[in-house]
């Protein structure tokens, strides 16, 4: 077995009397070119006031909220507040604690039309955060962007999302303008938003090699999981591991000064964590089968790299209620476990956040069409009309947010082989005694 560095699973048992806040999100992504976002496909937009108000009655007090920069900017330089004022109005006086989310994937205006590339892209956002923490300075927790580096992975070099560039002369720049960015957000943040908090949410990886010429392939792709944190954090230099790629593909030597001298601020670190999130490699390409290690070994390669507090900041599994009860039981004993082994390094686990509260829509294209597939991820599920069910899932994770279920108390539900085998979950079994 060629395994990447400290891909050991971690199989002991937690003792599951471990308590974390639970919390959950509404997602928002732009789906570029159509007019539409998830909060209208999902119907988030104008069914926000129930929707809100079941949220508060599950018990939950925090949650992920998308800020649509895309439409609040629809024309360059004027804001349109509306829906935003009443959205944010309702969420504090139901005594919520959103984290703000201005701009999840791709939710930029259509007008930039180069994305992360356009030139206009880091002034015109900063100037959009400006205006958005004076209107609201009652808000104080901010993931400035999604997971910037999945997202400029898609935008610049596999050609998924807009604008749709491919390979590592066009993902560098925007992984450099994105990275900047973030930068900048926070220092403009820090000095507008009193007690301002940064929840820096990213995508979770680990890449292993199942033979001797897939190793370099899986040891580039650990080192690559961390480059937009490395990037912000001033950590990259002549000796860092990533130089020379950057340098090839338009980086400077007074690029990586530039970051040196302008940290970011990482006050918790978001750690997206889904089936797919480990990934094996063959000389043939991406092995479908392969041992897996876990949340919570996963996580620990980030924690103990960054000394930061910690946060599963998304999780869920596409399928029946009865899957994402299973995954939802797994996780939570993950992120026990976690909890106490970040104790040991003398750091704190955060919260655990199931994305989306709802069901979401049109992610079986990537949120490339906006044809209002309904996509069974969520706490609450949609009907054909929309309509939001309640389930046993819901139940279990109201009953966790308020403290009257225990992590222990989630019950074991078998998976269907079509998400065990669709999905990864077969990988996980192994991990699972109580779904063998």
């Amino acid at each position: 077995m060629f395994d990447s560095p400290s891909a050991a699973p971690i199989k002991r048992a937690p003792s599951l009397s471990a308590r974390f806040e639970f919390l959950t999100g509404f997602e928002g992504t732009h789906i570029f070119g159509s007019g539409w976002d998830v909060l209208e496909t999902t119907e988030h937009a104008t069914r926000f006031p129930d929707d809100l108000r079941r949220l508060a009655r599950d018990g939950l007090k925090s949650f992920r909220a998308c800020i649509p920069w895309h439409r609040i900017e629809g024309e360059r330089g004027v804001y349109d507040w509306q829906w935003t004022d009443a959205y944010l109005a309702l969420a504090r006086d139901l005594g919520l604690d959103p984290i703000a989310d201005p701009l999840h994937h791709t939710s930029f205006p259509d007008w930039l039309t180069g994305g992360f590339a356009d030139p206009e892209f880091r002034p015109r956002y900063l100037a959009f955060l400006t205006a958005f923490a004076r209107r609201y300075p009652w808000i104080s927790r901010y993931t400035i962007i999604n997971e910037p580096f999945v997202t400029a992975w898609f935008c610049g070099q596999c050609a998924v999302w807009h604008p749709r560039r491919e390979g590592p002369e066009s993902f560098v720049p925007m992984l450099l303008a994105v990275s900047k960015t973030i930068c900048e957000a926070s220092a403009l943040l820090t000095k507008l938003v009193p007690g301002a908090r940064f929840l820096h949410a990213e995508s979770c990886e680990r890449h292993s090699a199942l033979d001797e010429e897939s190793v370099t392939v899986a040891e580039h792709g650990n080192t690559m999981r961390f480059c937009v944190l490395d990037l912000i954090l001033g950590r990259i230099d002549r000796d860092h591991p990533l130089d020379g790629f950057l340098a090839r593909f338009g980086m400077r030597e007074r690029d990586a000064v530039w970051f040196q001298e302008h940290p970011a601020r990482v006050d918790v670190l978001g750690l997206d964590y889904y089936s797919h999130s480990e990934l094996a490699w063959t000389k043939y390409g991406r092995a479908v089968a392969h041992p897996v290690a876990g949340f919570a070994s996963v996580a620990l390669d980030y924690a103990e790299r960054y000394r930061c507090p910690v946060m599963l900041s998304e999780t869920n599994l596409r399928g029946t209620v009865n899957d994402r009860i299973g995954w939802l039981r797994f996780m939570v004993e993950q992120s026990a476990i976690l909890q106490e082994k970040l104790v040991a390094l003398g750091l704190t686990f955060e919260g655990f956040c199931w994305y989306p509260y709802i069901d979401s829509t049109d992610w079986d294209s990537l949120v490339r069409e906006a044809r209002r597939s309904i996509d069974p991820q969520g706490i609450y599920w949609l009907g054909s009309s929309f309509d939001r069910n309640p389930s046993e899932l819901s139940e279990i994770y109201a009953a966790l947010a308020q403290g009257t279920m225990g992590p222990g108390d989630i019950p074991a539900r078998p998976f269907e082989d079509a998400v065990l085998d669709g999905r990864g979950v077969r990988n996980f079994l192994p991990l699972m005694d109580w779904a063998r």
